[in-house]
């Protein structure tokens, strides 16, 4: 999470767990945090619901995501040449 994404009030909620968390791109910052980790699948295109009740960026919070990224790096296959 950036500096920002801190301590800023969350706005989303993680279609995995429910949890509640902060998405940059929901809440207009210039980063999200999720930018930090490995880009290993593109943010899904249907809405997801922000804590207001609104559709916002399809986002899983930072303890999912972190674990869909271990699990989906660990389960690539090598590459062949």
């Amino acid at each position: 999470m950036t500096a920002a994404g801190a301590s800023a009030k969350p706005n989303s909620l993680c279609p995995r767990c429910g949890a509640a968390f902060r998405c940059g791109m929901v809440g207009g910052d210039a980063e999200c945090w999720c930018v930090k980790l490995p880009h290993i699948m593109p943010v899904p295109s249907g809405p997801s619901t922000t804590t207001t009740g609104t559709a916002g960026a399809s986002c899983f919070c930072p303890a999912c995501l972190q674990k869909i990224t271990d699990d989906r790096q660990h389960d690539t296959p090598p590459a062949r040449n």
